[in-house]
C-alpha cells in the first residue's frame, strides 16, 4: 500500500466512517445470559431498543449510564453488561454529533467503554468494527486503527448482521488496506451476494465501492449463478449492466 493511497484513503473516509457510525445502534447484538440483577437494570432495556433503531433525550441515555457506572464495577468482566453501556455511550455521541464541544469527550467515552468490553469478550466483532470508527473519527484515520478493523474480520467473517456496515466503511478506505484485508472486504460483498442482501448490495456497489466494481466483478465467481442473475437484474433496471460472468440481462 502507498502512503499516497493511504493519504488519500483517510482523507475520503473519515466522513463516511462518521457515518456509519450513526447506524452503528441498528446493529443486532446477539443475547448473552447475564445475572439476574443485571436484566432488571433499565440499561439493558435502552440498548435492546436503541439496536432496534429507536431514540431517546440524552438526558434519559446519561442517566441509564450513570447507573450503570454506580454498579457496574460489581460485575467481574460483565462483557454484555459493558457492550450494552458501548450502545448507549454511541447513542449519547450520535445525539450530540453537531455540538463539537462535546463529541471529543463523547468518543473518548465511547473508546474507553469499548476497550472495556473487549477486555472481556475479545471475539466480539461488532466491537473491534466500533473501536475502529471510534478512534478514527476520534484522531482521524491512522494505518494503526486498521488493525482493529482486520481484528473484526479475523473474529467475525461471515457476520451478515455486521457485513453491511462493514463492508461499506471497508470500501470507503479500500486504499489504504492491506492486501489480505482487502479480499476479505471483497469476499464480505459476495456474501451479501449469497444471502440476498440484493439492495444492500447495490447500494455499496454504485456507492463506495464504485471504484472497485472490477475487481468486484471477478470474485463473483464464488456466487451461486442464481444470486448473480438477480443481482444483475436489479442493476439492469437502474439501467446498467457490469457484465457479471454467467448472467443475461437486458438493459432498458
Amino acid at each position: 500500500m502507498k502512503s499516497a493511497d493511504f493519504t488519500g484513503a483517510a482523507a475520503t473516509g473519515v466522513a463516511c466512517l462518521l457515518a456509519a457510525v450513526l447506524g452503528l445502534a441498528g446493529v443486532a447484538w446477539s443475547a448473552i445470559t447475564l445475572p439476574t440483577f443485571w436484566r432488571q437494570l433499565p440499561l439493558e432495556q435502552f440498548a435492546n431498543r436503541i439496536v432496534r433503531g429507536e431514540t431517546f433525550p440524552l438526558d434519559q441515555l446519561e442517566e441509564k449510564l450513570e447507573l450503570y457506572r454506580g454498579i457496574g464495577h460489581l460485575i467481574p468482566c460483565g462483557a454484555a453488561a459493558a457492550h450494552d453501556a458501548s450502545i448507549v455511550d454511541l447513542a449519547i455521541a450520535r445525539g450530540r454529533v453537531d455540538a463539537s464541544s462535546a463529541i471529543d469527550a463523547d468518543l473518548e467515552r465511547s473508546r474507553r467503554s469499548l476497550l472495556n468490553a473487549l477486555s472481556c469478550l475479545p471475539s466480539d466483532s461488532y466491537l473491534w468494527f466500533s473501536l475502529f470508527q471510534v478512534e478514527s473519527l476520534r484522531t482521524g484515520l491512522r494505518q494503526e486503527y486498521i488493525r482493529y478493523l482486520d481484528m473484526s474480520y479475523q473474529v467475525g467473517p461471515n457476520e451478515g448482521w455486521l457485513a453491511i456496515p462493514r463492508n461499506r466503511a471497508a470500501f470507503a478506505i479500500f486504499p489504504a488496506l492491506p492486501e489480505a484485508l482487502q479480499s476479505k472486504v471483497l469476499d464480505e460483498f459476495c456474501l451479501l451476494l449469497r444471502t440476498e442482501l440484493y439492495a444492500e448490495a447495490i447500494e455499496i456497489f454504485l456507492g463506495a465501492a464504485q471504484p472497485y466494481q472490477s475487481q468486484l466483478v471477478s470474485r463473483m465467481d464464488t456466487v451461486p449463478v442464481k444470486n448473480r442473475q438477480l443481482f444483475a437484474v436489479q442493476l439492469a433496471r437502474k439501467g446498467i449492466d457490469p457484465h457479471i460472468p454467467g448472467t443475461s440481462v437486458v438493459v432498458r
